[in-house]
């Protein structure tokens, strides 16, 4: 037996885009812009707070929802 192992390279490249956007994407459908960059940070932070109330919500228009949320823990939905 051996264990000589194949080792393949893989490249990685970074590409700083220019004219930028945030967007989210159900499966492959349409992606759906949510920010954009216009003159300050190249960075999008999203914060949701501690409270019962506290959630982000996306919906890309065609009734599918993606619901970010603050509860209890162990709490069911």
């Amino acid at each position: 037996m051996s264990n000589d192992k194949q080792q393949t390279a893989i490249g990685i490249v970074n590409h700083k885009i220019d004219n930028l956007e945030w967007a989210f994407q159900f499966n492959n459908d349409v992606p759906v812009m949510i920010a954009e960059y216009i003159n300050g940070k190249r960075e999008m932070n999203l914060t949701i707070g501690d409270t019962s109330t506290s959630n982000i919500v996306f919906s890309d228009g065609n009734g599918n929802t993606f619901k970010i949320f603050a509860r209890e823990k162990g709490g069911n939905k």
